[in-house]
């Protein structure tokens, strides 16, 4: 036990479950105990992750070894720039999350719960991004998508098809990473290569997926499915608008919104970056998925009218960034779609609380019931605005650092894909902006409905709800001004092993980032444009103001439109053209049915068979013995045609 607790990486992940215990001993009795414990568990990982960072890469001594001839199983940790970046950031996430929820959460009958299933999810965190094997990896992959699933499945009514669906989707994808993993035995490797064993080595030390023929790409592909199901990948992306539904703020926000993004797209890095080195082809593939992702994706999201349903699907289109990053195979692209996971866990889980906040005082999720709610909510306005221009890629924010280097990395491919790659990438970005454009002004800037005042449940902001808020609003600027927090300090270490010349292509100096590529990006010179354009528009709009202009009411054909709804400009409305499109209107339509959801496929199909099934269950006893005797024959000839053994 000694040598267990001896072991750094170890230690704060049994302080941590050992925490989650008592949180929820204690949820009923004395509720506060697992709150305390919530934080406590954030602040300590920080802690030992800070130390662990320190001395990466490291791998620690093997514990629990387990012989078993070929190979031999054991608990073993490794500590890697990625890993310890995930688990830290999954401890903020946690203390944030949980401050938010003092407020947000308090009164609900699994409040004491919440907090127990929060400590567990972030020790699950820490053991995928300390795992040493993928025996360790699997362990805490599995706990996260438990805790996910209970989490949701304590949402109000309605919850539990989404945590149905989010399990089945997810669970699919646990099934091909644990098959994965079972078939590296299969594979022709040495006791030096990373895969003897399960291995994931500190230090990496790649090899060609196509050296081990099919099989090497089969393993690859399962692996592949787990991470992009986890990250929320098109196909594999619909667990999330179906969670979004009926689960709680807090929880989108920490998982689906942060952590879920962080370990699948740091499963998809680990296995692309440091297990296998994919071929063209597979890169090509990958920067297919990514493309795909963000353009149907945010088209999904322009027509959504549900606040929630809206960003669970920008959640998944900004995922696309990150495989197109990762898929370029260019050290410019991964560290852009790197730098983009870090970026999106913040500026999406700012979204997510400030779609709570906006649920509490408007009491809907319903874009079209909203409005007017700047002036109540001026810090959630506010946050929200900041993550909105984050997640659209506007300077000087964290969200443009990482989509600019994108779009470098896949001009580096000096290709036509490149090109196109570029192109789609920056229409997303675009389009995201355009939506976001609708959702700031259906909640906070338009006329609120008529008899609005009546449908508000209260809910104004606290201290707990607007700090966590606050916090992530001040990361998407300082992440924007001072890029080389994370990208000098943790994403060219870790790509430099596997890409050389990462530290060229890539140059942070002076708070200036300069690529090889010929890009430049200065955050002093260009905030300080940014300022002189908005002072320049006030100083404009005073001018103008200083004009006499006559102010008359609007003809509407006799009709009195003010305080009548029927004049109301509403955000939904500002796309429903894109619903009327001869093709694009079509796919749509045909989206929202189900035509690109995997679940609603075998759904369909495997209702079918159960039906059949169910017919045959008529309840005679005839029937069932004519059934067994058919079986018996079909028994007997196949051994007849096989021959039978001899005893």
């Amino acid at each position: 036990m000694m040598e267990l607790w001896n072991n750094l990486a170890a230690q704060p992940i049994l302080v941590v479950l050992a925490f989650g215990v008592a949180a929820y001993l204690f949820s009923r009795i004395i509720p506060v105990v697992g709150k305390v414990l919530t934080l406590a568990a954030g602040v300590w990982v920080i802690a030992m992750g800070v130390r662990i960072a320190a001395c990466v890469p490291v791998d620690f001594a093997p514990l629990f070894s387990l012989d078993l001839g070929r190979v031999v199983l054991d608990v073993r940790f490794s500590a890697t720039y990625l890993g310890s970046l995930a688990a830290i950031g999954a401890a903020a996430f946690t203390i944030l999350i949980a401050l938010y929820s003092f407020r947000h959460m308090a009164g609900q009958y699994w409040e004491g719960k919440f907090y127990a299933y929060l400590i567990w999810a972030l020790a699950g965190a820490c053991m995928v991004g300390w795992a040493g094997n993928f025996f360790v990896l699997l362990i805490g992959w599995e706990l996260v998508t438990l805790m996910l699933f209970l989490m949701l499945n304590q949402g109000k009514a309605g919850c539990e098809a989404g945590a149905a669906k989010t399990y089945a989707i997810l669970g699919f994808a646990d099934a091909c990473l644990l098959l994965g993993v079972a078939l590296m035995f299969a594979l022709d490797t040495k006791p030096s290569m990373p895969l003897y064993n399960l291995i994931l080595p500190a230090s990496a030390s790649p090899m060609s997926v196509g050296q081990f023929g099919w099989m090497g790409y089969a393993v690859y592909v399962l692996l592949l499915i787990a991470a992009l199901a986890k990250a929320g990948a098109v196909p594999l992306h619909t667990w999330i608008p179906a969670a979004a539904k009926g689960a709680p703020a807090p929880v989108l926000a920490f998982l689906p919104g942060a952590l879920d993004k962080l370990l699948g797209i740091y499963l998809l890095a680990r296995v692309t970056l440091d297990v296998f080195r994919p071929d063209p082809t597979m890169q090509v593939v990958l920067m297919i998925i990514g493309a795909v992702t963000i353009i149907s994706a945010v088209f999904m999201a322009m027509v959504q009218h549900n606040l929630k349903r809206l960003l669970s699907f920008h959640a998944v289109s900004q995922v696309g960034y990150m495989v197109l990053g990762i898929g370029t195979g260019t050290a410019l692209g991964v560290i852009g779609g790197l730098f983009h996971m870090v970026n999106n866990a913040i500026y999406k889980s700012n979204l997510f609380l400030m779609s709570g906040n906006v649920n509490k005082a408007a009491g809907t999720d319903d874009i079209e019931e909203m409005g007017g709610l700047a002036r109540r909510l001026p810090i959630t306005f506010i946050c929200g605005a900041i993550a909105a221009a984050a997640i659209s890629g506007i300077p000087p924010f964290n969200g443009f650092v990482s989509k600019w280097l994108i779009y470098q990395g896949a001009l580096d491919l000096h290709s036509g894909l490149g090109v196109a790659m570029l192109v789609v990438a920056v229409f997303g970005s675009a389009l995201t902006l355009a939506s976001f454009v609708k959702v700031i002004y259906a909640a906070f800037l338009s006329r609120p409905p008529a008899g609005a005042s009546s449908a508000v449940k209260g809910g104004g902001e606290s201290f707990f709800t607007a700090a966590p808020m606050i916090v992530l609003a001040v990361a998407c600027i300082v992440l924007g001004l001072y890029p080389q927090i994370i990208i000098g300090n943790v994403l060219v270490p870790a790509v430099e092993p596997v890409l050389p010349g990462a530290a060229e292509a890539v140059a942070v100096a002076d708070r200036v980032v300069t690529t090889d590529a010929g890009g430049l990006w200065s955050p002093s010179v260009a905030t300080g444009l940014i300022v002189i354009g908005i002072i320049g528009g006030f100083l404009l709009l005073g001018v103008f103001a200083l004009k006499k202009v006559r102010v008359v009411r609007p003809f509407l054909s006799g009709e009195i439109g003010i305080g009548d709804d029927r004049f109301r400009i509403r955000g939904t409305g500002f796309y429903e053209t894109v619903r009327r499109l001869p093709v694009l209107g079509t796919l749509l339509k045909h989206g929202e049915g189900g035509a690109m959801d995997p679940y609603h496929w075998f759904g369909r199909s495997g209702g079918a068979f159960v039906q059949l099934l169910r017919a045959q269950h008529t309840g005679l006893i005839s029937l069932y013995v004519a059934w067994c005797i058919v079986g018996l024959a079909v028994i007997l000839v196949y051994l007849l045609i096989t021959g039978v053994p001899a005893s």
